[in-house]
């Protein structure tokens, strides 16, 4: 074999090793942290001058999320039904979710348009929840979810 070509399959060699091990490790496992919850209201009632909003909080990092506070708050139909600002002291194992509730009091304007769908003058309204969550490791973690209340059927002053 000439010395040229020998020299050229080695480079080609060479080359294709160093490719081979940038592939494996672009394609290696990598840890998620610091990214946001994803916030999603499950459920929402009113009684007695109260609101009692039940969020889902997912976790899709791969590390546990300690959250220390919670700051949102719930439009609807472009109107601010309530914010809420306070401790949440919840933990989410990694890749977990949990359910965590807050009460809140009823403004008479939040009143009066809970009862519009409860009492169907209309079937649905759009909300918008915007907060974020605090989290001792990570700091403040934005989240934004959009979607509509319907009352649930069968439960007065529920809806989902």
């Amino acid at each position: 074999m000439k010395p040229d070509k020998q020299i050229y399959l080695k480079l080609l060699g060479f080359g294709l090793i160093f490719l081979t091990v940038m592939l494996t490790a672009a394609c290696g496992a990598k840890s998620i942290r610091g990214e946001s919850p994803m916030v999603r209201m499950n459920e929402l009632y009113h009684q007695d001058n109260t609101i009692t909003v039940k969020l889902s909080m997912r976790n899709i990092n791969e590390e546990s999320l300690d959250i220390q506070s919670i700051d949102f708050s719930l439009k609807v139909d472009e109107t601010e039904l309530f914010t809420y600002q306070g401790p949440a002291d919840t933990n989410i194992t990694a890749n977990g979710t949990e359910t965590w509730s807050v009460e809140i009091e009823e403004s008479q304007s939040s009143r009066e348009l809970l009862e519009t769908l409860e009492n169907g003058d209309v079937k649905s309204l759009p909300y918008s929840l915007s907060g974020s969550v605090n989290s001792m490791e990570d700091g403040d973690l934005h989240f934004e979810h959009e979607g509509h209340l319907y009352p649930l059927p069968g439960r007065p002053g529920h809806f989902r």
